[in-house]
Formats: structure tokens, C-alpha cells, sequence
């Protein structure tokens, strides 16, 4: 939904009843008997706490020495109905600096309202709670934990962001992860600046007006008036966290704003939100992207003489010289879609945001004579965009796209332990910008490759004992791989920390690792165990895989409103050798199960040789998004699955 804040906006007004004046109180600093005794929310009986009021007011400030700058006050009221809503009492407060402009968070205040023996109490917030946390260069967060906050208690709290940065005026989120009784903001709007918003998941507001202010307003030789805008909703339902979707930001009931136009007091007026190919020109003239990537291309020339590709194919030079940036300069764990760095400081100090190595990697793939482009994109988290909406806000992140021949490949050399040529989980199925002269190329962004686990088993039964001795041979391929050699490092132990952590299994012995340093190869190691099972009656009841199968059904909501985001297609397969113990025989096996359709592909196969039980199982995700009507064919998949996998052998005596 497009709109430009004007006069001429025209909203129809659905009021909806239930935000009573005597049962809730506006006043910063007052609570109401209702707002004390309330044990639960009628609407939701479930919440864990529940937002009273969420206010906002935006508005322009002239200041002396900086010119005008933007405002914007926030007041919330929330009522903790549970224990686990107590989390609702600490807030973070993100701000950003320039160079020597600076955003502020100032008059933050905050109360604890609770009930002791009939009597009110107020705790009023200690400036020691206040916690400042630096994240990178230009952002730091503000942390604020209210204190005496339990079952019951009423909180509040107030802040002022200023800023001189027009770009950074703030979302706002009507909708929360707890039910909301009522959020407004207002915005006074002045001539000189014009903003377009985008109203997310939602048609129309509860509330809207749009006044005239009559107070005229002098700041040196200007003389202007404002326009009023109000935005209310009521009695919004929390947002229930789904699995498996990119970002609960593309769902939440939201509102955007974006700079768009500035008019200027003697005449004239300057577009800042124009087009797509528009932007990608602004990208490639500044200093921190296209220029970046030119200065990348002339510190070139020296390292590529080192890299000793003159001989590959175009492929090898590209795996040559992702893989150098990956081994050669690390990544801060900052976002960014242009570099914190220049490009002399980043090889000082061989370290940098996301922007600083792929907008780096591109110059040096360019220098190299390959065809390679900046991509810039939101990730998962971050939230989608909206491609009607020249918004640079949308995006938070930039990667690399290298075309040979018809073939088109991406990059990101962030994480050294991924493949050259595999993209990081947060950058998947996501739209992405490439970045032109005078362009609007927009590419999706899928992992094309199956990420795979495999779990062997050798069981040896000691009927005595009721245990088996256990031989594990894990290994994953893709995804899997990365979150193994992520867990490894190096050192075994971490692996043995992980098995105990994840599975209660305490390793007998050393972990051994199939030494294979190439990324594009399954990471393999071994390892025993000791297992426990069920002796009854001379009947001895095994599981083959060890109770390490999957067992959850990740699919558990009884109905799905929303695509589900695997993030990529995946397989899991588990093969166990059981060793029949002398005197045993087999009183039962499972029976085979085959199902394969365009969702998924489920496998259970049992076969006999000599004395010994060989069962192979596993399951293959087709697709990396589902759309809704296919959840409850996924999840009944998975039921059966896991019924499958975990069925018991039963051997007995002869």
C-alpha cells in the first residue's frame, strides 16, 4: 500500500469499540484499578502480557546549530499477565553517528507499578539499568532492564530519538508478539519534506485524521505551518511466531516511511526517492560502494600477480580468488550495504563489514577480467522488499554475482568454512538488486544444492548387560557440512560437547575425522557409544538408529496460513547393521515403507544377511518452500516418518 503524506488523503474510519477510557489510562505516570487487577486479557486468554498503549509523536525541530532536526517520542504501557512476560520489561533502543552527526536518545524514563499488602508501589527506573552496547562503527543500542518487573506488575516507559539522519525515520510497528489494546502515532508533517509509507499486512487504520495546524512556526527567515497526521489501530492480536518463515517483519502489521521529495524555501525541489535504475546509480558514485569497487580494482593488480591464475578457466580464477579473500581478511560480523572502511584501512587491517568483502571480491574479480556485479539485498530477518518501493532502507547486505558463459554464480566471502560458490542461510530465498548503470535487474536467490546428514550405525548387543556397543559414522554434505566444521573448529572436543549436548551421548575414546579440506566435500567422523535397550522376558527390543532418528515433527500447527521457508531442500538417511548375538533369533521386523510424491520422499527398507539386520531409512525434502495447502500433507508425512523410524527390532531367544 503506497500513499504520500498530503493533505489531500482520504482514509475511511472503521471504529472499533473496546479501548475504554475508565479502564485504561494514557497519563505517563498513572495506573487505573482495572490496569492493576486485570489477571488476563479477555481477547487473549493465553498472552503473556499485553501492550495497553504503544504512543508515538513525530515531529521536526529547529535547532541553531544543526538546522532542523526530526524527533520522535515513544510511551508504552504494558501489563505483565504471566511469568514468562516478565522479558517485556527490558527494551533496546538502536541509534546511529556519522561522522559529526550524531542521533540521540535522551529523557528516557521508566516505572514498575506493582501491588505489596493493598498498596501501590512504583519503582522508578535507576539510571544504572541504562546500558549503552557499541555494534559496530556507526550504530550502538541503548539497553534498559526495569527492575521489581513480575507476575502482575504494570510497566511503562518513555523516549526521545533525535536525529538529524531524515532517512532514519522510524518504522512503526502497531503489531507485537503480545496482543496490542491500542497503538497510535502521530506525525507532523512540514512542507519542506515529503515522506511516502508503505502500510504493511493491513488495508486501513482503525483511526486517521489529517489537520491543518493553525501555529505558524519562524525559524530564521522561514516561516511555515504543519500538517497533523494521525494513525490508530485497536485491539490488534499478537503475532503468532510461525516456523519456517524468512522474517516475522513480513508479516507484522507495520508502517514504513522513506524520504521522497525535498522542497526547497526559495523554489525549486530535489526527487530522493525516484527509481530502481536511478538508485543503482547513486550506489555506483559513492565513495563507500562503486568508487570502493574501483579503488578495489587498482589495489588488484599486485595481489592477483601472487594467485597464479593466468593458466585456470574462468571457474578455477573465480574459486582462487574467493577462496584468497576468504583466507586473507575476516569478517567483523557486521552488516552493511556500503563498506565501514576505505579500501587502503580494510587491507590494513584485513578485517571488515559484509560490504567491505564482497564490494572488495568484486573489484578483484573485475581486475581479473571476469564479468562480476554487486548484489544488494535484504536478508531473511531483515524483511522482504517491496519492489514497487524505491526504498533503501530495505536493504542490509551485499553479495557478488559472477556470470561465465550462461552460467550465473554467487558469492559471498564472509564465512571461509562455506563452499566458494554457497551462500550463507541468511541470504537465502531472498529477492536481490543487481547493482547497474541505469538498471532494475532483480534475481532470486536460491541454494541450488541438497543439504545432506547421514547417520551408519554397527550395534554389537550384550544381552547380559542390556546395552550395545555402538560404532557411529556421522556425515553431512552442504548445510550440514558447514554446521559441522562450524561445531568443530579444530577440536574433537567440540564435537564431543555437541553429541552430549544434542543427544546425551557421552563418547567412548577419540572422535576420528576424515581429514578432507576441500569445502565441496562431506565432512565425516567417527566415533562410539555406549546404547541402552529393553531386555523383557528373553525378548531384547532395539532401536537401530539409537533413538537418534528424527523423533519432533517439526510440522505442528493444525492449520497454515503462510508459505513454509525450509530455507533449502534437505535429506536426512540413517543405516544401522545390527549384529545378531549368538543364541538370538528375530521375533520381529519392521515392514518396508516407500512413499514418493513432488513433496517428499520417505524410504524404510529391512533386508537379512547371514546374522545380521541391515535397515536403511531416510527422507528428502523436495522443495525449499511449501506453499500453505501443503502443510498438512508435510506434517502427516513427517508423522509417519517418524512412527517408521522409530520402530524396534525384537530379537529372541532360540
Amino acid at each position: 500500500m503506497k500513499k504520500t503524506i498530503t493533505a489531500s488523503i482520504l482514509f475511511i474510519i472503521s471504529i472499533i469499540s473496546g479501548y475504554s477510557q475508565f479502564n485504561y489510562s494514557q497519563e505517563f505516570g498513572k495506573v487505573t484499578q482495572y490496569e492493576m487487577s486485570m489477571s488476563q486479557y479477555e481477547q487473549d486468554k493465553d498472552a503473556e502480557a499485553v501492550v495497553i498503549y504503544d504512543l508515538g509523536d513525530y515531529y521536526f525541530r529547529p535547532d541553531e546549530s544543526r538546522g532542523f532536526l526530526l524527533s520522535m517520542e515513544r510511551k508504552v504501557k504494558i501489563k505483565i499477565l504471566k511469568q514468562a512476560g516478565t522479558k517485556y520489561a527490558n527494551f533496546e533502543i538502536p541509534y546511529y553517528s556519522e561522522n559529526r552527526e550524531w542521533e540521540s536518545i535522551e529523557k528516557i524514563e521508566a516505572i514498575t507499578y506493582n501491588m505489596e499488602g493493598g498498596q501501590l508501589t512504583k519503582t522508578i527506573l535507576d539510571p544504572k539499568n541504562i546500558y549503552e552496547e557499541k555494534v559496530s562503527n556507526n550504530l550502538s543500542i541503548k539497553k534498559v532492564a526495569l527492575a521489581d518487573v513480575r507476575e502482575g506488575s504494570v510497566i511503562e516507559y518513555k523516549y526521545l530519538i533525535t536525529t538529524p539522519y531524515f532517512f532514519n525515520m522510524r518504522k512503526w510497528d502497531f503489531q507485537k508478539k503480545i496482543p496490542v489494546v491500542y497503538s497510535k502515532l502521530k506525525y507532523k508533517a512540514m512542507p519542506y519534506y515529503e515522506y511516502t509509507y508503505i502500510l504493511r499486512s493491513i488495508n486501513k487504520f482503525d483511526e486517521y485524521k489529517a489537520t491543518p495546524l493553525n501555529d505558524e512556526i519562524r525559524f530564521g527567515h522561514l516561516v511555515y505551518k504543519e500538517m497533523q497526521y494521525e494513525f490508530g489501530l485497536k485491539n490488534l492480536p499478537a503475532f503468532k511466531d510461525e516456523e519456517y518463515i524468512t522474517s516475522e517483519q513480513d508479516y507484522l502489521i507495520s508502517l514504513y516511511f522513506q524520504l521522497s521529495k525535498i522542497y526547497y524555501p526559495r523554489g525549486g525541489s530535489k526527487e530522493i526517492m525516484t527509481t530502481w535504475p536511478a538508485m543503482c546509480d547513486d550506489f555506483l558514485k559513492d565513495n563507500d560502494f562503486g568508487k570502493y569497487i574501483k579503488n578495489s580494482e587498482k589495489e588488484s593488480k599486485k595481489i592477483l600477480s601472487t594467485l597464479d591464475i593466468a593458466s585456470k578457466t574462468p571457474l578455477e580464477q573465480v574459486e582462487a580468488i574467493t577462496k584468497y579473500v576468504k583466507e586473507k581478511y575476516n569478517w567483523n560480523g557486521n552488516y552493511g550495504k556500503l563498506s565501514e572502511y576505505s579500501v587502503s584501512d580494510f587491507i590494513k587491517k584485513q578485517t571488515g563489514n559484509v560490504a567491505n568483502i564482497n564490494l572488495f571480491l568484486t573489484g578483484l574479480l573485475r581486475s581479473a577480467g571476469l564479468e562480476a556485479y554487486p548484489i544488494i539485498l535484504s536478508t531473511r530477518k531483515n524483511g522482504s522488499i517491496s519492489l514497487s518501493h524505491p526504498f533503501q532502507q530495505f536493504f542490509n547486505y551485499t553479495i557478488v554475482l559472477v556470470r561465465i558463459g550462461e552460467k550465473i554464480y554467487y558469492l559471498d566471502a564472509t564465512e571461509p568454512l562455506l563452499y566458494y560458490s554457497d551462500l550463507p542461510e541468511r541470504c537465502l530465498n531472498v529477492n536481490g538488486l543487481v547493482v547497474k548503470p541505469k538498471s532494475e535487474e532483480w534475481v532470486s536467490i536460491r541454494q541450488k544444492e541438497l543439504s545432506i546428514s547421514q547417520k551408519n550405525f554397527i550395534l554389537d548387543i550384550i544381552p547380559e548387560e542390556s546395552k550395545m556397543n555402538v560404532k557411529a559414522r556421522f556425515a553431512g554434505r552442504g548445510q550440514k557440512a558447514y554446521n559441522y566444521r562450524s561445531t568443530y573448529l579444530g577440536k574433537t572436543e567440540n564435537l564431543q560437547k555437541e553429541l552430549k549436548s544434542n543427544n546425551n551421548i557421552d563418547v567412548k575414546g577419540d572422535i576420528n575425522i576424515d581429514e578432507n579440506d576441500d569445502l565441496d566435500k562431506p565432512f565425516v567422523f567417527s566415533f562410539a557409544f555406549d546404547a541402552s535397550f529393553e531386555n523383557l522376558s528373553d525378548k531384547l527390543f532395539i532401536h537401530p538408529f539409537c533413538n537418534l532418528s528424527i523423533s519432533d515433527n517439526p510440522f505442528k500447527q493444525t492449520k497454515r496460513t503462510l508459505p513454509v521457508d525450509m530455507i533449502y531442500m534437505q535429506s536426512d538417511f540413517y543405516r544401522s547393521e545390527i549384529n545378531i548375538p549368538e543364541g538370538y533369533k528375530i521375533n520381529y521386523l519392521p515392514s518396508p515403507y516407500i512413499v514418493d510424491d513432488n513433496l517428499v520422499s520417505i524410504q524404510y527398507t529391512v533386508q537379512k544377511e547371514n546374522n545380521k539386520i541391515i535397515i536403511n531409512a531416510g527422507y528428502t525434502l523436495k522443495q525449499n518452500i511449501y506453499q500453505p495447502q501443503n502443510y498438512i500433507s508435510l506434517k502427516m508425512s513427517f508423522a509417519e516418518a517418524i512412527k517408521r523410524f522409530s520402530e524396534m527390532v525384537i530379537l529372541e531367544k532360540e
